[in-house]
């Protein structure tokens, strides 16, 4: 006779945990199946993206938007460091697509051009996850927040120096 273990969301998470730690590309292709970016990103953030420019784009929508996830999910604070994760990790440029990495004013510029598109797929995200959240436990669930300034456009206020010299300022 066969017995039925019925697994927990704590085992679940135990085993997605130990193949972050462990075996990071075994992580990126669960994280590959599990995330649809066809649900998540909205036809408007596409059309937009693939409106005519006068020539083609050398980087796809969702290679980028994949290394903004990396970004997120590594907790890679700049551009540049992604850049340099994503050049040296073959495992990184194939969970994204790309085939040469972009630099980084391409990053920008992405971030810069499509910063409406970017609120809209994450308010989208929202939408699709906050019901999961408040079945789960609606306390917990009204505590739930992300920082998404790594993903706006690099401005003055996001610079160290600058929130030095406003903390000196207010000290003086």
């Amino acid at each position: 006779m066969i017995t039925y273990k019925q697994l927990t969301l704590a085992e679940i998470f135990e085993d997605c945990q130990n193949k972050f730690d462990n075996d990071k590309y075994q992580f990126l292709s669960l994280l590959d199946e599990a995330i649809n970016l066809d649900e998540i990103v909205p036809v408007s953030f596409i059309s937009h993206f693939y409106a005519s420019t006068g020539r083609p784009r050398k980087h796809q929508l969702y290679p980028m938007l994949k290394a903004l996830l990396i970004q997120r999910i590594f907790s890679i604070p700049t551009d540049t460091l992604l850049i340099v994760f994503l050049k040296f990790s073959q495992e990184l440029r194939d969970f994204c697509g790309f085939d040469v990495v972009p630099d980084g004013s391409k990053f920008t510029r992405f971030k810069q051009d499509f910063l409406s598109d970017l609120q809209s797929m994450f308010d989208h995200l929202v939408d699709l996850t906050e019901p999961i959240c408040q079945s789960l436990d609606p306390a917990l669930a009204s505590m739930t927040i992300f920082d998404t300034s790594g993903i706006e456009a690099w401005v003055t206020e996001n610079n160290p120096k600058y929130a030095n010299r406003i903390i000196k300022q207010l000290k003086a």
